[in-house]
């Protein structure tokens, strides 16, 4: 039997506005969940790979050691293909690594492919902050102690946390069963002070971008989130222009 070659057109429509790769950790439930809801008919299509870690217990050791990871993971993204933006889903790691070193390894992981632009949610929200011309920040994390100190010395002296608060769960499996409403009467709680206007929640395995327009409704107060401002750089970052409504006033705002 002679198989006859079919005619095929090239035309991409799926990701026709951006192919961005997502690095998660391997213990990440909640970006892509998130993700899905805000990218939705953007035309923006994420491609995930996983980083392996040492422990589930994000202490700046393991936090660290993610760093010898990051290349082979982008390599695993639709190797040879141009990527718009490469995400490195981790705000904690990306403190402890360094932004500069994260996005370098990204970057050069793979001298016959070009990736044009790398972020990730701690490098986002410095770049949401200096968009929304804010300087000072309440802070709520899911990290230990140490963790979250060096999430607040990372961001000064540019952005000074005036208030934080941590619910002291290093283990990453846990994070994401912390409910939205123990998140929600953290930021309700931290809101009570007149002195702050913006609070961030950092990390990316905290199921709270749901909730975003319902707490800035309810306290009067900018709420960013370590998803929420990874979303809206990688928007900045492949030229989307147009608003997303339904995750908080930043992603409503003009890029």
């Amino acid at each position: 039997m002679k198989i006859k070659i079919a005619n095929s057109e090239l035309n991409n429509k799926i990701s026709h506005n951006g192919k961005i790769g997502l690095i998660l950790l391997a213990t990440d439930q909640i970006t892509l969940y998130e993700f899905d809801a805000i990218l939705k008919d953007t035309g923006i299509l994420c491609f995930p790979s996983r980083v392996q870690m040492d422990s589930v217990e994000l202490t700046p050791e393991v936090l660290m050691a993610i760093k010898n990871e990051l290349s082979g993971a982008a390599n695993t993204i639709l190797p040879g293909l141009t990527l718009d933006v490469v995400a490195f889903s981790c705000t904690s790691a990306s403190m402890t690594i360094g932004e500069d070193e994260v996005a370098r390894i990204i970057k050069q992981s793979d001298e016959n492919r070009e990736i044009k632009e790398v972020t990730n949610p701690y490098s986002a929200t410095k770049n949401a902050c200096e968009f929304l011309n804010v300087n000072e920040l309440g802070v709520i994390t899911p990290y230990s102690l140490e963790v979250t100190q060096g999430i607040i010395d990372g961001m000064e002296p540019n952005i000074k946390t005036i208030s934080a608060a941590t619910f002291n769960n290093p283990n990453d499996n846990l994070v994401p069963s912390i409910t939205p409403e123990s998140i929600k009467e953290a930021v309700i709680e931290m809101a009570k002070d007149e002195n702050i206007k913006t609070i961030f929640v950092s990390c990316t395995n905290l199921n709270i971008c749901r909730y975003i327009d319902e707490l800035e409704k309810s306290t009067g107060k900018m709420i960013l989130t370590s998803n929420q401002v990874m979303a809206w750089d990688i928007l900045r970052l492949a030229n989307y222009k147009e608003s997303i409504y339904g995750f908080g006033s930043l992603l409503e705002k003009e890029r």
